[in-house]
């Protein structure tokens, strides 16, 4: 291992295990296991030199239709971490500066996952969405360009796990309306979901469902191996 990515590392375990995270393997990704979502850091590579910028976020792990349910990513609260208007460190040689730096950009790091933690409370998560909805409609009524259409499936499949099937309906008649062509995987949520007439305990449970079947799938890879356990309601 490169001395540099060596660092990383260990600057991590020592910042983000103490916390409840897990390393991803031997990667520079650390992740913190809220059930239905995680919240990951990732320390990204630069193609051009040797160094890292810092992402931080959460990935919900409802999707089992598109193509991305088999790895990770950053569907919701996207933060690159800056430091000092700067959002890299690069590696010159020196590795105390380069251990002091990365150390700061770990603790803002983990400083920002610790705000997405509290979406582990699904009625935290609820109000969070109720919030960004409301904010998305303003800015439409202006003709401001408002955020993913994603975020209405998000809201939606919270809202099914809180047993308020039909406010989630509700949001993905909306999410249908603002994405235009459906393809097939949105045409797969919609009619699950808004064309079977579903009780609101038969809604929580194939979320529950979607969440599970996608976090069998990492358990099921060595680097996860501590993404233990199933989601339960």
């Amino acid at each position: 291992m490169d001395i540099h990515n060596k660092i990383i590392v260990e600057v991590g375990n020592a910042t983000f295990l103490p916390h409840g995270f897990f390393q991803r393997g031997k990667s520079r990704t650390w992740l913190y296991d809220c059930g239905y979502c995680v919240v990951l850091i990732e320390f990204q590579p630069s193609a051009y030199s040797r160094g890292s910028f810092c992402n931080v976020g959460i990935d919900f792990l409802f999707d089992t239709f598109t193509p991305l349910y088999s790895t990770l990513c950053f569907s919701y609260g996207w933060k690159r971490i800056h430091v000092n208007k700067s959002g890299f460190v690069e590696y010159v040689g020196n590795d105390s500066i380069f251990r002091e730096e990365i150390f700061k950009f770990a603790t803002y790091a983990l400083k920002y996952a610790e705000s997405l933690i509290k979406f582990q409370s699904l009625n935290y998560a609820n109000w969070e969405f109720v919030k960004l909805l409301w904010l998305k409609r303003f800015k439409a009524l202006r003709g401001k360009w408002n955020g993913p259409v994603h975020d209405y499936y998000y809201a939606a499949m919270i809202k099914f796990l809180i047993g308020n099937y039909d406010s989630g309906v509700r949001i993905l008649q909306k999410w249908n309306l603002r994405n235009g062509t459906r393809d097939e995987w949105m045409n797969k949520i919609y009619m699950t979901f808004c064309e079977s007439n579903l009780t609101a305990n038969q809604a929580k449970s194939i979320v529950v469902e979607m969440v599970n079947k996608r976090r069998k799938l990492f358990q099921s890879k060595p680097s996860y191996k501590k993404l233990e356990g199933e989601f339960l309601l």
